[in-house]
Protein backbone atom coordinates (compact mmCIF):
# COMPACT_ATOMS: atom_id res chain seq x y z
CA UNK A 1 0.00 0.00 0.00
CA UNK A 2 3.09 2.37 -0.01
CA UNK A 3 3.58 4.83 -2.26
CA UNK A 4 0.62 4.95 -3.76
CA UNK A 5 0.33 8.69 -3.99
CA UNK A 6 3.32 10.22 -6.18
CA UNK A 7 2.87 13.46 -5.98
CA UNK A 8 1.09 16.22 -3.43
CA UNK A 9 0.84 18.62 -6.45
CA UNK A 10 -1.93 19.99 -7.12
CA UNK A 11 -3.04 20.48 -10.47
CA UNK A 12 -6.36 19.35 -12.50
CA UNK A 13 -6.87 15.75 -11.67
CA UNK A 14 -7.86 14.97 -15.27
CA UNK A 15 -5.50 16.67 -17.42
CA UNK A 16 -7.53 14.54 -20.71
CA UNK A 17 -11.07 16.82 -19.76
CA UNK A 18 -8.27 19.42 -20.62
CA UNK A 19 -8.26 18.47 -24.18
CA UNK A 20 -11.76 17.74 -24.65
CA UNK A 21 -13.04 20.92 -23.39
CA UNK A 22 -9.83 23.57 -23.44
CA UNK A 23 -12.16 26.25 -23.36
CA UNK A 24 -13.54 25.24 -19.84
CA UNK A 25 -10.41 26.62 -18.52
CA UNK A 26 -10.21 30.03 -19.72
CA UNK A 27 -9.07 32.74 -17.51
CA UNK A 28 -12.54 33.88 -17.53
CA UNK A 29 -14.05 30.84 -15.49
CA UNK A 30 -14.61 30.71 -11.82
CA UNK A 31 -12.44 28.84 -9.87
CA UNK A 32 -15.59 27.10 -8.48
CA UNK A 33 -17.18 26.28 -11.80
CA UNK A 34 -13.82 24.76 -12.90
CA UNK A 35 -13.82 22.29 -9.91
CA UNK A 36 -17.33 21.55 -10.63
CA UNK A 37 -16.12 20.86 -14.59
CA UNK A 38 -13.18 18.31 -13.33
CA UNK A 39 -15.12 16.50 -10.81
CA UNK A 40 -14.86 12.98 -10.28
CA UNK A 41 -18.73 12.89 -10.32
CA UNK A 42 -18.50 14.21 -13.30
CA UNK A 43 -15.19 11.82 -14.52
CA UNK A 44 -17.21 8.99 -15.50
CA UNK A 45 -19.44 10.64 -17.43
CA UNK A 46 -16.48 12.88 -19.43
CA UNK A 47 -14.40 9.83 -20.14
CA UNK A 48 -17.57 7.98 -21.98
CA UNK A 49 -17.43 10.94 -23.96
CA UNK A 50 -13.76 10.97 -24.67
CA UNK A 51 -13.83 7.49 -25.87
CA UNK A 52 -17.14 8.20 -27.92
CA UNK A 53 -14.82 11.19 -29.05
CA UNK A 54 -11.99 9.12 -30.04
CA UNK A 55 -13.87 6.51 -31.78
CA UNK A 56 -15.37 9.46 -33.85
CA UNK A 57 -12.07 10.42 -34.94
CA UNK A 58 -10.85 10.75 -38.51
CA UNK A 59 -7.81 8.87 -39.94
CA UNK A 60 -4.78 10.64 -40.76
CA UNK A 61 -5.64 10.34 -44.72
CA UNK A 62 -9.23 12.03 -43.98
CA UNK A 63 -8.25 15.10 -42.07
CA UNK A 64 -5.76 15.40 -44.93
CA UNK A 65 -8.52 15.99 -47.17
CA UNK A 66 -11.04 17.88 -45.03
CA UNK A 67 -8.86 20.46 -43.54
CA UNK A 68 -10.08 23.38 -41.92
CA UNK A 69 -13.83 22.17 -41.99
CA UNK A 70 -12.94 18.77 -40.38
CA UNK A 71 -11.47 20.41 -37.52
CA UNK A 72 -14.37 22.65 -37.22
CA UNK A 73 -17.21 19.93 -37.06
CA UNK A 74 -15.15 18.42 -34.09
CA UNK A 75 -15.24 21.61 -32.67
CA UNK A 76 -19.12 21.43 -32.59
CA UNK A 77 -19.43 18.10 -31.24
CA UNK A 78 -17.18 19.12 -28.08
CA UNK A 79 -19.22 21.91 -27.71
CA UNK A 80 -22.69 20.14 -28.09
CA UNK A 81 -21.32 17.90 -24.90
CA UNK A 82 -23.21 19.59 -21.58
CA UNK A 83 -20.59 20.79 -18.30
CA UNK A 84 -22.93 20.40 -15.75
CA UNK A 85 -22.22 22.82 -12.78
CA UNK A 86 -23.75 19.96 -10.16
CA UNK A 87 -22.79 16.43 -9.38
CA UNK A 88 -23.63 13.27 -12.16
CA UNK A 89 -26.91 12.71 -9.57
CA UNK A 90 -29.39 13.75 -12.09
CA UNK A 91 -28.22 11.45 -14.57
CA UNK A 92 -26.89 8.02 -12.46
CA UNK A 93 -28.08 8.25 -8.93
CA UNK A 94 -31.01 10.54 -9.03
CA UNK A 95 -33.20 7.04 -8.88
CA UNK A 96 -31.84 5.74 -5.74
CA UNK A 97 -32.06 9.39 -3.72
CA UNK A 98 -34.36 10.38 -1.57
CA UNK A 99 -37.27 11.89 -2.98
CA UNK A 100 -36.46 15.05 -0.37
CA UNK A 101 -33.51 15.89 -2.30
CA UNK A 102 -34.35 15.12 -5.91
CA UNK A 103 -34.38 18.59 -8.33
CA UNK A 104 -32.51 20.42 -5.53
CA UNK A 105 -28.67 21.39 -6.47
CA UNK A 106 -25.04 20.58 -5.12
CA UNK A 107 -22.49 22.41 -4.01
CA UNK A 108 -18.95 21.25 -3.64
CA UNK A 109 -18.27 20.76 -0.04
CA UNK A 110 -14.95 19.44 0.18
CA UNK A 111 -12.49 18.04 -2.35
CA UNK A 112 -9.22 17.23 -1.94
CA UNK A 113 -7.53 18.81 -4.91
CA UNK A 114 -8.56 21.83 -3.27
CA UNK A 115 -8.76 21.39 0.28
CA UNK A 116 -5.80 18.86 1.41
CA UNK A 117 -5.85 15.11 2.24
CA UNK A 118 -7.24 15.22 5.98
CA UNK A 119 -10.23 14.46 7.27
CA UNK A 120 -10.47 17.30 9.83
CA UNK A 121 -10.61 19.34 7.17
CA UNK A 122 -13.58 17.59 5.77
CA UNK A 123 -15.27 17.60 8.99
CA UNK A 124 -14.56 21.75 9.33
CA UNK A 125 -15.63 22.43 5.51
CA UNK A 126 -19.04 20.21 6.77
CA UNK A 127 -19.83 22.84 9.59
CA UNK A 128 -22.75 24.75 8.60
CA UNK A 129 -24.36 21.64 6.60
CA UNK A 130 -27.20 19.89 8.09
CA UNK A 131 -28.05 18.17 5.06
CA UNK A 132 -27.60 14.97 3.06
CA UNK A 133 -23.70 14.22 1.83
CA UNK A 134 -22.68 12.55 -1.52
CA UNK A 135 -19.05 11.25 -1.07
CA UNK A 136 -17.30 10.08 -4.28
CA UNK A 137 -13.48 9.08 -4.20
CA UNK A 138 -11.42 7.21 -6.81
CA UNK A 139 -8.52 4.79 -5.70
CA UNK A 140 -4.89 3.85 -7.11
CA UNK A 141 -6.63 1.17 -9.72
CA UNK A 142 -8.94 4.49 -11.12
CA UNK A 143 -11.76 2.61 -9.57
CA UNK A 144 -15.13 5.30 -8.23
CA UNK A 145 -17.10 4.30 -5.32
CA UNK A 146 -18.73 6.03 -2.66
CA UNK A 147 -21.83 6.72 -0.72
CA UNK A 148 -24.69 8.93 0.12
CA UNK A 149 -24.92 9.81 3.33
CA UNK A 150 -28.56 11.33 4.70
CA UNK A 151 -26.66 14.55 6.77
CA UNK A 152 -23.70 15.80 7.15
CA UNK A 153 -20.50 14.43 7.64
CA UNK A 154 -19.07 14.99 11.50
CA UNK A 155 -17.57 13.98 14.42
CA UNK A 156 -19.75 11.86 16.86
CA UNK A 157 -19.32 9.63 19.32
CA UNK A 158 -21.62 6.64 18.00
CA UNK A 159 -23.05 5.85 14.32
CA UNK A 160 -25.46 8.23 13.26
CA UNK A 161 -28.36 8.74 10.24
CA UNK A 162 -30.83 7.24 8.43
CA UNK A 163 -31.98 4.61 6.28
CA UNK A 164 -31.36 6.87 3.32
CA UNK A 165 -28.09 6.08 3.38
CA UNK A 166 -26.80 4.36 0.80
CA UNK A 167 -22.79 2.63 -0.43
CA UNK A 168 -22.61 2.78 -4.51
CA UNK A 169 -19.77 2.31 -7.10
CA UNK A 170 -19.32 2.10 -10.51
CA UNK A 171 -17.51 -1.11 -11.57
CA UNK A 172 -17.96 0.13 -14.14
CA UNK A 173 -22.21 0.30 -14.24
CA UNK A 174 -23.49 2.01 -10.92
CA UNK A 175 -24.25 -0.51 -8.20
CA UNK A 176 -26.34 0.71 -4.97
CA UNK A 177 -26.36 -0.91 -1.87
CA UNK A 178 -29.65 0.19 0.09
CA UNK A 179 -29.64 -0.06 3.47
CA UNK A 180 -30.37 -3.45 4.99
CA UNK A 181 -32.68 -3.15 7.74
CA UNK A 182 -30.42 -4.96 10.41
CA UNK A 183 -28.28 -2.76 12.07
CA UNK A 184 -28.56 1.11 12.02
CA UNK A 185 -24.26 1.37 11.88
CA UNK A 186 -24.96 4.02 8.89
CA UNK A 187 -21.56 6.52 9.32
CA UNK A 188 -19.69 7.08 12.39
CA UNK A 189 -16.93 9.97 12.25
CA UNK A 190 -13.58 9.75 14.68
CA UNK A 191 -10.77 12.22 14.68
CA UNK A 192 -8.93 8.99 12.71
CA UNK A 193 -11.26 7.30 10.86
CA UNK A 194 -14.77 7.97 9.01
CA UNK A 195 -16.54 4.58 9.11
CA UNK A 196 -19.89 3.84 6.81
CA UNK A 197 -21.98 0.85 7.31
CA UNK A 198 -20.71 -2.38 9.84
CA UNK A 199 -21.12 -5.68 11.58
CA UNK A 200 -19.20 -8.68 12.67
CA UNK A 201 -15.82 -6.10 12.88
CA UNK A 202 -15.74 -4.93 9.80
CA UNK A 203 -16.93 -1.64 7.20
CA UNK A 204 -18.61 -1.11 4.09
CA UNK A 205 -16.60 2.10 3.33
CA UNK A 206 -13.57 3.67 5.98
CA UNK A 207 -11.11 6.07 5.32
CA UNK A 208 -8.22 7.10 7.49
CA UNK A 209 -7.63 10.12 9.11
CA UNK A 210 -5.27 11.09 6.41
CA UNK A 211 -7.32 10.61 3.91
CA UNK A 212 -4.46 8.40 2.26
CA UNK A 213 -6.00 4.98 2.87
CA UNK A 214 -9.05 2.77 3.02
CA UNK A 215 -11.08 0.11 3.26
CA UNK A 216 -14.27 -2.05 2.17
CA UNK A 217 -15.86 -4.98 3.05
CA UNK A 218 -19.15 -6.69 2.74
CA UNK A 219 -21.32 -5.51 5.95
CA UNK A 220 -24.83 -6.10 7.61
CA UNK A 221 -25.84 -2.81 7.21
CA UNK A 222 -25.82 -2.37 3.12
CA UNK A 223 -25.31 -6.43 2.81
CA UNK A 224 -22.67 -4.69 0.49
CA UNK A 225 -19.65 -5.79 -2.19
CA UNK A 226 -16.71 -4.57 -2.01
CA UNK A 227 -17.09 -1.15 -3.59
CA UNK A 228 -13.06 -1.26 -4.72
CA UNK A 229 -10.98 -3.93 -6.83
CA UNK A 230 -9.50 -4.49 -3.00
CA UNK A 231 -10.28 -4.46 0.22
CA UNK A 232 -7.47 -2.01 1.27
CA UNK A 233 -6.92 1.17 -1.14
CA UNK A 234 -5.18 4.53 -1.96
CA UNK A 235 -7.32 7.45 -1.85
CA UNK A 236 -6.46 9.24 -5.15
CA UNK A 237 -9.08 12.05 -5.18
CA UNK A 238 -12.15 12.70 -2.79
CA UNK A 239 -15.15 14.84 -3.18
CA UNK A 240 -17.44 15.87 -0.32
CA UNK A 241 -21.07 17.42 -2.30
CA UNK A 242 -23.76 18.97 0.14
CA UNK A 243 -27.58 20.30 -1.06
CA UNK A 244 -26.89 23.62 -1.73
Amino acid sequence: MGGCRVSQVRHSPFPLICKLHPGAFSSGRTEASLTARCSLLCWDRRMKGLRWHYTRLPSQAEDDLSGKEGEEEEDEKEEAVPAPEDPVEPQLLSLHLPPRVTGHSWSLAFCTSRDGFSLRSLYRRMEGHSGPVLLVLRDQDGQMFGAFSSSALRLSKGFYGTGETFLFSFSPQLKVFKWTGNNSFFVKGDLDSLMMGSGSGQFGLWLDGDLYRGGSHPCATFNNEVLARQEQFCIMELEAWALS
